[in-house]
């Protein structure tokens, strides 16, 4: 039996690519946040490990204002507080991000084959239908 695929429907298409664009992007943003969230902790203990420098008469040092970094520091000791929400929310918003990018991809390429169907008749599929198999009575 022979069916003719004359039109797709962009909304259906654009639900299964937000779906499937939401589970792409969930993964790789998680495993970027973990990371990102464990780099921030070395380099914000690492930046508090730094101690200022005695220089007897002439005051003290401190090596963090000398390269510029207090800024930095700060901002590190700011968001320790709020890493895990912080985390939390841009996984969800790479997910809606991913998810909304692959949903209108793919309602484009739905109207493009909308499109092309109606000039050109479709695509025909040939379908075979599968013998059932036989239930065991016990």
């Amino acid at each position: 039996m022979k069916y003719r695929l004359r039109r797709i429907s962009a909304l259906s298409i654009a639900r299964f690519g937000c779906l499937l664009g939401w589970l792409v992007t969930v993964v790789p943003s998680l495993a970027c946040g973990l990371g990102v969230w464990w780099v921030e902790g070395i380099v914000r203990t690492w930046l508090e490990s730094w101690k200022p420098i005695d220089l007897g008469l002439l005051g003290t040092l401190d090596p963090i204002d000398l390269v510029h970094l207090k800024a930095l520091l700060e901002a590190l000791q700011t968001v320790e507080g709020h890493a895990l929400p912080l985390l939390v929310a841009v996984v969800i918003a790479a997910g809606i991000l991913g998810g909304a990018l692959i949903a209108a991809t793919l309602a484009v390429l739905g109207w493009g084959y909308n499109l092309l169907a109606w000039l050109s008749g479709g695509v025909v599929v040939e379908l075979q239908e599968l013998p059932t198999r036989p239930t065991q009575q016990p």
